[in-house]
């Protein structure tokens, strides 16, 4: 074949450059049209492919609210298969596991998992092959209250004028205050005690000392956070009768 003539190369090449220009230009709405239906018969053929995806599941757990969970929300993950566009669904509405805790259980609540145990809406069908962890534990901190005597940590030194022939008596009141907080810190505690402060009396005095806080465990509440000390006098010799005793150490009204 005789090669090519320059008006043959030429017809050639403007031939071709008018059909780049009309495919790129010619028509353009029929071939957007049929673009788009292309892209969307592809994403409705993907939507029914059958698909296995690992999907975040979410922690239903019922307590009293005594209870305040502690350890965080585990992050838990199960694999499930169906179709793509079901499987969609459940990143806008995750699957859900549900636990009961019961008011005596312990502060640590160890929990299996299981397949069965997760929970798919019902719109979404889907089945759930596994979940991941098998195993967690969910710690609380438990609130409860007690009653807990009052140690007192306060020094009396007497006056220069007191009768030095009398003893002291003292008496804390209320002799026990209400202590709330996590179970495991206020079941630690014995007592809580007051300040410790020196105060000089003659022959009596009634003091309000506050509660040593510093002493007590934080998020651990004392109720009331302050008593009152009754310091009195009594006879070493015992002259004095009960009654006497009892008038020293009345609380002021």
């Amino acid at each position: 074949m005789p090669p090519a003539r320059d008006g043959e190369r030429s017809a050639t090449g403007g031939s071709l450059q008018r059909w780049l220009k009309a495919a790129l230009t010619e028509r353009l709405a029929y071939k957007g049209a049929a673009l788009f239906f292309a892209i969307v018969l592809w994403f409705v053929v993907s939507a029914e492919e059958p698909s296995e995806e690992l999907v975040p599941v979410r922690l239903e757990a019922s307590f009293d609210s005594a209870r305040m969970l502690t350890s965080g929300s585990p992050v838990i993950r199960a694999l499930v298969a169906g179709r793509a566009r079901d499987l969609i669904k459940l990143y806008n509405t995750p699957p859900v596991v549900r636990r009961i805790v019961t008011d005596d259980a312990p502060d640590s609540v160890a929990v299996d998992l299981r397949p069965v145990d997760v929970y798919i809406p019902p719109d979404v069908e889907a089945v759930v092959r596994d979940v991941q962890p098998r195993n967690l534990v969910l710690v609380f901190d438990v609130t409860t209250t007690k009653r807990l005597p009052v140690a007192s940590a306060v020094r009396v030194a007497t006056d220069a004028g007191a009768k030095t022939s009398w003893e002291r008596l003292t008496r804390i009141v209320p002799d026990s205050v209400t202590v709330t907080g996590p179970r495991r810190l206020v079941n630690a505690m014995g007592s809580v005690s007051t300040i410790e402060q020196t105060v000089t009396v003659r022959d009596g005095g009634d003091f309000l000392v506050p509660i040593d806080m510093k002493r007590v465990a934080a998020g651990v509440h004392v109720k009331p956070a302050e008593v009152r000390v009754l310091i009195g006098a009594a006879p070493v010799t015992g002259a004095a009768t009960d009654s006497s005793r009892l008038t020293a150490l009345r609380p002021r009204p």
